[in-house]
């Protein structure tokens, strides 16, 4: 039996679905679309987080930026939370990130904060509207280290984004920068977000009067590092066809079916094929920048670019290139960072035991 190679003449392209090249990285994305008084809301992120409304936070359908309805804060009581792991590290220290939405005062009567993760006088991130009108954010806690200068009012929307990575954290409004920018360093918050107000030791604190919208946080990313356009729709709610690849030859990174340009949002993150007797024996790689051998049967692979985050996933195998030769098994053990992961082989005969495998293959998937 004989296979040819295909002819790229035989594959046909169709349809184009416009989406964000970088959804993938998207960690939380609020919408707020539903009916009016609506008690709950669905996060369009692939986190899929649990919204928890608090007082008598609602869904309106008075006002709304996109889409028909908004989220509606009284002034009084009203707070959302949203716990996810990941939001611990999402601002902790050179991490880079980008949290955006838009608000509509009803009142502009004291401060009153829109989102935060405070955990002590040196952690967590808050972004509000201070009393005298401007907007403002703390990177590290307790104290402001942004200010703006333009005074918001009632009566329209306005599009907040605090974006940037390490020494250079940038606050903007309406797609203007506001105050300088941050070069200090960050300070890990807590694991839940708090939105509308700021609760903490179970006191309320600087409740929002007004109308939130297209709340969007990604990591990973600073998707404005100078003035910009603010956005004319709402976020794309997946990648659509820009993160799709047909891989045609050893030498092609991929061909981009949608509208969103090169890709770099690739599914596969890293991948190496090694010897496992001679390590510096790498047949083929990608993102992949050595491995160390830590013993028989033992090794680590060290990535050439860090990871988004530890939670992707691994699927390796291994073995001596014989008909002969015994199964072979790999799996990942001890150290799984951003930076490296570890990975043990082994065979089975009458015991399980380690062995240096003449072949390697190890691939990362993740977002």
């Amino acid at each position: 039996m004989s296979f040819n190679a295909p002819d790229i003449r035989q594959f046909k392209l169709t349809g184009s679905t416009v989406g964000d090249v970088h959804f993938p990285k998207v960690k939380l994305l609020l919408p707020f679309n539903g009916s009016n008084g609506a008690t709950s809301t669905t996060d369009s992120s692939n986190s899929n987080n649990s919204v928890t409304f608090v007082g008598t936070a609602q869904i309106s359908t008075a006002q709304s930026k996109f889409g028909g309805s908004s989220m509606l804060f009284d002034g009084d009581s009203d707070y959302l939370t949203v716990t996810n792991s990941s939001f611990s590290t999402f601002n902790a220290s050179g991490a880079t990130f980008t949290i955006e939405f838009w608000v509509y005062f009803n009142s502009i009567s004291g401060q009153q904060d829109f989102v935060m993760n405070y955990a002590s006088s040196s952690g967590g991130l808050i972004i509000r509207k201070t009393s005298g009108h401007v907007i403002q954010t703390n990177l590290s806690g307790d104290g402001a280290d942004i200010t703006g200068t333009t005074t918001v009012s009632t009566g329209q929307w306005y599009h907040v984004a605090l974006s940037g990575s390490s020494g250079s954290y940038k606050l903007f409004l309406n797609g203007t920068q506001e105050g300088s920018t941050y070069t200090g360093a960050l300070g890990a918050g807590s694991s839940t977000y708090q939105i509308g107000a700021f609760y903490w030791s179970s006191t309320l604190y600087n409740p929002l009067n007004g109308y939130l919208d297209d709340m969007r946080f990604t990591a990973g990313l600073a998707r404005y590092t100078s003035n910009f356009t603010p956005p004319t729709s709402a976020h794309s709610t997946s990648a659509g066809d820009a993160n799709k690849q047909i891989i045609v030859n050893s030498d092609a990174d991929g061909v981009d079916v949608g509208t969103g340009g090169i890709n770099q949002a690739r599914i596969a993150k890293a991948w190496v094929n090694f010897e496992g007797t001679d390590t510096s024996n790498i047949r083929g790689s990608y993102n992949v920048s050595s491995i160390s051998d830590r013993g028989t049967g033992l090794f680590t692979v060290n990535f050439s670019t860090a990871m988004t985050d530890a939670n992707y996933a691994v699927n390796a195998t291994s073995g001596h290139g014989s008909d002969t030769a015994t199964t072979a098994t790999a799996r990942t053990g001890g150290t799984i960072s951003t930076t490296a992961c570890h990975i043990s082989t082994g065979y089975r005969s009458s015991s399980s035991v380690l062995a240096d495998m003449n072949y390697n293959a190890v691939t990362f998937f993740g977002n």
